[in-house]
């Protein structure tokens, strides 16, 4: 599968406050099942009351110590740095990430891309119907192992729930699958609901228009009537965010260059400027040049990031045909303007 919203994961976000500078190619069964991942979960869940998670369609039973994310869509655990992630995707996601998430060999091998160790694969019960049930763990760059639960879940949208927590957390199997137990899923979020649960304030410049957004903590955007583009053919303009990472105002070149060097299509793209600019209320950088998409389409891209307080980051990647990148400037420019970190 390879649609807009697939491609959106890969800019950015993980969902687990920490940034990754490396590589974020994905398989295309299930793409985004690897590059939203976030860190959950801490006590039994039943013992809780079912509660929303704002921009989502999914409720559920918040284990004793989590509280709703502020960079994502989910809860986090200060404590001992744990959360859940929650990324909601089309409707027609979910038969291809079944192949994903129903066959262990299948799972482990395209997980390992992502340096996850996939060490079961079982069903759940999940409010009457069976889903499928990653187990593994995963070496964080700060040599860190944290354990990993990733749920599918199919409803008005398709759902993907991804648990992580520290191994020292010694969170029981038990506890993770009583609070994926209690997920009810209800009906998908207004757009408007979706863009007022985001960390930061966006607005879209005609003849950009918003397609969704992803984890609650990106946006993407398109010109033309397709909401899929397996070919590429559309500009394409993703807004990631992160919540916080080891990175701090000044430091912007660096991240800019392995951000765009992990993003997919672009690890080759040639850099033609890279200035500062005013970005995100902040001191920020822009990169600008061209690729080769697969599709054998000459392409541009714009990239702005700004790092704000607390190490916050947020970055806008547009691509679309060379030739159509200066009309679409004006818009680009009027959409990067529009774009500010919100108070936490």
């Amino acid at each position: 599968m390879t649609h807009p919203r697939s491609r959106a994961s890969r800019f950015g976000s993980s969902g687990s406050g920490k940034s990754r500078l490396g590589k974020s190619r994905l398989g295309k069964s299930g793409a985004v099942a690897f590059a939203c991942i976030a860190w959950l979960a801490l006590a039994p869940a039943v013992a809780q009351e079912r509660k929303p998670i704002p921009g989502t369609s999914v409720s559920l039973a918040a284990p004793k110590g989590f509280e709703p994310a502020t960079g994502f869509s989910g809860l986090v655990n200060k404590a001992n740095q744990a959360s859940v992630l929650i990324v909601e995707l089309p409707p027609e996601a979910h038969a291809q990430l079944s192949t994903l998430f129903g066959n262990a060999d299948v799972a482990k091998a395209n997980f390992a891309r992502q340096n996850i160790t996939i060490k079961s694969v079982e069903q759940i019960a999940v409010g009457g119907d069976k889903v499928p049930l990653l187990t593994g763990s995963q070496i964080a760059p700060t040599g860190d192992t944290f354990d990993k639960w990733i749920v599918l879940l199919k409803g008005e949208k398709t759902v993907m729930l991804t648990v992580q927590a520290p191994q020292k957390a010694k969170l029981a199997p038990a506890q993770i699958k009583a609070m994926i137990a209690s997920v009810s899923l209800g009906k998908e979020p207004s757009l408007d609901e979706k863009l007022a649960a985001l960390p930061f304030a966006i607005k879209a410049a005609a003849p950009f228009r918003v397609i969704d957004s992803i984890g609650g903590s990106g946006l993407l955007m398109t010109v033309g009537d397709k909401n899929t583009d397996p070919s590429g053919t559309q500009p394409l303009l993703v807004v990631a965010y992160q919540p916080t990472g080891p990175v701090k105002p000044g430091q912007e070149d660096a991240l800019s260059e392995s951000l765009l060097k992990g993003t997919h299509n672009l690890e080759n793209a040639t850099v033609a400027e890279r200035k500062r600019v005013p970005f995100a209320g902040q001191d920020g950088m822009l990169l600008t040049g061209s690729f080769k998409h697969p599709n054998g389409a000459n392409k541009g891209f714009a990239q702005y990031l700004a790092i704000g307080p607390d190490s916050r980051f947020v970055r806008l990647i547009v691509m679309a045909d060379e030739s159509e990148m200066p009309q679409l400037q004006p818009a680009i420019d009027q959409t990067a303007a529009s774009i500010s970190f919100k108070d936490k």
